[in-house]
């Protein structure tokens, strides 16, 4: 007698352990007719079998090489596979190892004593090819049904991004998630890195998942198309799937920030605040994060220029402590804010956006324009109801109508308490006095634009918001002063003073 083991599979989670059972059933029932012997099995569970990279018939093949077993008995030649190269190919594993394959259902090409069954050449190719146009259609037909639903806008499965929820098959807005989300956007946006923004979301005791969020969730977040409103398929883009909630402006200038700054481009030991805003003012490369070790061993942090540093044009700029270039440029931006011709330009400006956007209040009056017409239609049916015209459809489009309303009166007490939170001149004012030390990452990466160093000066180039008037109305003047500014040089450690002179420029 003979020995043999049984591999069975299913290739779907819509298949069920009936699938597995009526395949070993039928297997033993052969293996008893024919004085087989089986010692063992091998099961796939809801894995598809158009490729081999399936865990237990891996193993099978594994074991085929060292086992005494003899025959590999399936139930047909579709779950061995259906995939025509793959199962040549591992038929063949199986020859070179002594083993055959052998169907308890189909004649194949190998008989259990080892010789050719001729007709069973042909038929188990037939089986095989017949397997295999059967998958590549079932796959065209379900991409095809997939590719009309989502032209639907209808949700077909997969995993909710945080923000979401289904319900009919069709996506919505968590707009209590939603808010966090655009947090998240607006706040990366503005120069806040990832751990700090995820300390925020800890304060007021997020959760993502039911988990506090992690570094990976945010990326995620910011990452991701669909808060945009869009869901790319292979080579299909649909707009009408996910509901929008990041305006196209904010998700750009992330994306663009994202780019810039590469996850490991900088250190999570250290927060560099003038990482991308310095250039060197003599070859006008970028002045780069840079960390040495003196001889006593200190750690030494400063800012090289690159052009230095790759000794590919011969600069001599000197490189600079991290923490006195930073607390130079941090005293220069205050004092350039409690400048008052300054500050009142900045907080005159920055009054007059916020007045433009109050005004515009795109969203709001959309969500306006669109309950009136919900409410019309509402009233309507009323009438309709009214007059004695009442029906199935009338009943469920009423519903539906009246769920309607109540969605877009939240969104709408949501835009209105953005609208009406409005800060004054004097909180401004005290912010921008007080916050800088406070939140000095988040107003550098704000109010600096750029930052042109030398080895005797450095040139400020500050972001400022424009407003109707006059260049005399700005307020904005140059200003120059001289201080001494710390040089390291790391491989000694020894530090050396430079006069520096810093110049304001808007």
């Amino acid at each position: 007698m003979k020995s043999a083991i049984i591999y069975a599979r299913y290739s779907s989670a819509s298949q069920t352990e009936q699938s597995i059972e009526g395949q070993l059933h039928v297997c033993t029932q052969y293996a008893k007719a024919n004085d087989l012997i089986v010692v063992d099995t091998y099961i796939d569970r809801a894995t598809t079998g158009t490729n081999d990279n399936r865990a237990a018939f891996q193993q099978m093949l594994k074991d085929s090489g060292n086992a005494a077993w003899e025959v590999v008995l399936v139930y047909a030649i579709d779950r061995f596979g259906r995939n025509s190269v793959e199962v040549a190919l591992n038929k063949q594993r199986l020859k070179t190892n002594g083993k055959v394959l052998i169907s308890a259902t189909q004649r194949t090409s190998d008989n259990l004593d080892g010789t050719k069954n001729l007709d069973g050449i042909l038929l188990e190719n037939v089986y095989i090819g017949i397997a295999e146009y059967y998958s590549a259609e079932l796959s065209q037909k379900i991409l095809r049904g997939l590719r009309e639903s989502r032209r639907k806008g209808q949700f077909c499965g997969g995993k909710i991004p945080y923000g979401y929820y289904v319900t009919d098959k069709k996506v919505q807005v968590d707009e209590e998630k939603a808010e966090v989300v655009r947090f998240i956007f607006r706040q990366y946006a503005a120069g806040v890195y990832v751990p700090k923004i995820i300390c925020k979301l800890n304060e007021k005791g997020l959760l993502h998942n039911g988990k506090p969020f992690l570094p990976n969730a945010i990326y995620g977040i910011l990452r991701n198309e669909r808060y945009l409103g869009i869901m790319r398929i292979r080579d299909e883009v649909y707009d009408n799937i996910y509901p929008q909630i990041v305006d196209a402006d904010l998700y750009e200038k992330v994306k663009r920030k994202l780019i810039k700054n590469k996850i490991g481009s900088r250190s999570v030991k250290e927060v560099y605040l003038l990482r991308n805003k310095v250039k060197c003012g003599y070859c006008g490369n970028i002045i780069s994060a840079e960390c040495g070790t003196a001889r006593n061993g200190e750690t030494i942090r400063y800012y090289k220029c690159l052009g230095r540093k790759k000794h590919h044009n011969g600069c001599g700029k000197h490189p600079v402590r991290k923490e006195a270039l930073e607390g130079l440029v941090l005293d220069s931006v205050i004092e350039a804010m409690q400048d008052e011709k300054t500050m009142n330009a900045l907080i005159k400006g920055l009054m007059q956006m916020q007045d433009a956007n109050n005004k515009e209040k795109t969203t709001l009056k959309l969500l306006l324009k669109e309950k009136k017409q919900t409410q019309t239609a509402l009233d309507n049916i009323v009438k309709a109801i009214e007059r004695g015209i009442m029906s199935d459809s009338t009943n469920r489009r009423l519903n539906e109508l009246e769920q309607q309303a109540r969605e877009l009166d939240e969104k709408i007490a949501v835009e209105r308490n953005k609208v009406a939170f409005l800060l004054t001149e004097d909180d401004m004012r005290r912010y921008y006095l007080t916050a800088l030390r406070q939140e000095p990452q988040l107003l550098i990466s704000t109010l600096v634009k750029e930052i042109l160093l030398y080895d005797d000066k450095m040139v400020i180039t500050y972001n400022t918001p424009l407003y109707e008037g006059s260049d005399d109305d700005r307020g904005f003047s140059f200003y120059e002063k001289t201080l001494f500014l710390p040089c390291t040089v790391p491989q000694s450690g020894e530090t050396t003073l430079l006069p520096i002179q810093t110049v304001m420029r808007v």
